[in-house]
């Protein structure tokens, strides 16, 4: 593992890690580590679940620091309407952000999505993005 080799102790590994469409499952890059024999890596993998904000919790969550279980709904010009869950999908903010839609407030600082709107306002030739079912949390594994 190069990051191994240039001193990292541990590697975050994320949900959708591969982040390959549906090629992958939201999970395959975390499953590998299980292969390898225990003690064969200094490098300790933290695997991540599924993360999001939770309106009822006040913060970000994970499936596993988190009871409720309410998809959050959030109408066209990004206003929260109810629900607890905000699934936090980078294929999602694209999306939103190619479509010039506005993004929820606890999707990212402000001053983030306003370098990133400057940069998708500039493009002469709009992208189209396609959320797989992994992205938009309704396949599960």
């Amino acid at each position: 593992m190069f990051r191994q080799n240039y001193g990292c102790s541990h590697l975050i590994v994320g949900r959708d890690h591969a982040g390959v469409g549906d090629y992958y499952g939201p999970f395959d890059a975390q499953n590998i580590f299980n292969e390898i024999p225990t003690g064969a890596l200094v490098l300790r993998p933290l695997c991540m679940d599924w993360t999001f904000y939770c309106y009822e919790c006040g913060t970000m969550a994970s499936m596993k620091t988190c009871p409720h279980d309410s998809k959050a709904v959030i109408d066209e010009n990004g206003a929260y309407k109810g629900g607890a869950r905000l699934l936090l999908s980078g294929t999602m903010l694209r999306k939103l952000m190619s479509e010039g839609k506005p993004v929820p407030s606890e999707f990212s600082k402000p001053e983030v999505i306003a370098i990133l709107k400057e940069y998708y306002d500039s493009l002469e030739e709009k992208v189209e993005v396609k959320l797989n079912k992994f992205a938009t949390g309704e396949a599960k594994e």
